[in-house]
């Protein structure tokens, strides 16, 4: 009888997944960083003294001659995109819940050489993580010349007639060589086919849904002086296929990055989370009211978390991984009833996931979180949806 009842519940709700693993507080507190003082996402001092906007591509390469679709990220994926070095417990904590509570993602791990990638096995498996799910993929720098921002110049991945391909930009943080070069080493490892598309860009400040449309802030506009607001949008129409939205950004005295992941989260169709600011925030205030109401206008589900700054951090609890059977959400030490609020927020928007909560209090004092260190790899198979 209880074989027959299990049989009737799958076939209702789909084949039973674990509950994603979580690390013990005392292993985490054993890992070590390789890299002590990782780069900032926003600029370092030394960046910001000899800043001078990077040349986008003289002769910009085709876009894809036929039809490309870019996936949204609470679609289907392969897996995630990670660089090992800064922040290793963080990274071991989305690891375990990923590689435990997700039968088909996968982590890919970016590494230095063999011993950066024994040293990160050793610190998985010894954690929890499920390693048959875990690949690395060898990129020749240090913590001096590169950095855990992978949202920010990894490859943004399209289906190109019906394959992977990548589309690059040019990473507006132009001393760091090493992560704007990223893009082609995984064109490497995939042998998939790169797009170069002709744009100074922080890939972090771009979200997208599966009915084509996508929002990004107006730093685009600002890193990218000689091109229209209707260039902009152009490119990323022949290039992903997708039709932008531009909103005003903050103001970098509170979030240095200006970019809207730190502020917005696609959930799901016609579902988006935007972080809900004091109007005492002025600006961040104004941005995030005037940008809920124009989601709702277009007929999106809006939901809200709180966001504030504190300490000259801006903490946000939209800055979130979906992946697939899984939600990470960060936590922050001193905030209980903000996180507590967070996770039900997550839970009750998200009920087809498994939630779960990582600790990023270290990490969000330099400008971002886990949404900006990971960057998505889309199923092989892509699925059109609303195309």
């Amino acid at each position: 009888m209880r074989k027959y009842c299990l049989v009737l519940l799958i076939a209702a709700f789909g084949v039973a997944h674990a509950a994603p693993r979580t690390v013990p507080p005392e292993v985490l507190a054993t890992i070590v960083d390789d890299v002590p003082y990782p780069l900032p996402r926003g600029l370092s001092a030394d960046e910001v003294r000899g800043f001078v906007l990077p040349d986008a591509l003289a002769t910009p390469f085709a876009p894809p001659a036929g039809a490309v679709r870019a996936q949204a990220e609470y679609e289907d994926n392969s897996g995630i995109l990670v660089r090992w070095g800064s922040f290793n417990a963080l990274l071991t904590q989305m690891t375990v819940a990923i590689t435990t509570g997700d039968p088909d993602a996968r982590v890919y791990v970016v590494v230095t050489g063999t011993t950066q990638q024994a040293s990160a096995t050793s610190t998985l498996a010894g954690a929890g993580a499920d390693m048959t799910r875990v690949a690395f993929i060898t990129q020749n720098c240090t913590g001096s010349t590169c950095s855990t921002w992978m949202r920010d110049y990894g490859p943004r991945f399209i289906d190109d007639a019906g394959r992977r391909a990548a589309v690059d930009h040019v990473y507006n943080r132009p001393g760091r060589t090493a992560d704007d070069a990223f893009p082609g080493v995984w064109r490497t490892y995939s042998g998939e086919p790169k797009y170069d598309i002709p744009l100074v860009h922080g890939g972090g400040n771009f979200h997208l849904f599966r009915n084509r449309d996508a929002f990004m802030t107006r730093l685009i506009v600002n890193e990218n002086p000689s091109l229209s607001e209707q260039q902009i949008k152009d490119y990323y129409l022949a290039y992903q296929g997708l039709d932008v939205t531009l909103v005003d950004p903050f103001p970098t005295s509170y979030d240095s990055t200006q970019h809207i992941d730190m502020w917005m989260l696609p959930l799901a169709d016609g579902k988006v989370l935007v972080s809900r600011h004091a109007s005492t925030d002025g600006v961040p205030y104004t941005v995030t009211e005037s940008t809920a109401t124009l989601l709702a206008g277009r007929g999106y589900d809006v939901v809200r978390t709180p966001a504030w700054r504190a300490g000259g951090a801006h903490y946000t609890y939209a800055n979130a991984v979906l992946l697939n059977k899984v939600a990470l959400v960060c936590q922050f030490n001193g905030y209980a009833t903000q996180n507590a609020e967070a996770l039900a927020t997550f839970t009750a928007a998200l009920p087809e996931r498994s939630v779960v909560g990582v600790d990023c209090s270290d990490i969000i004092g330099l400008a971002g979180a886990i949404h900006c260190i990971v960057m998505h790899v889309p199923d092989l198979l892509f699925r059109s949806g609303n195309d």
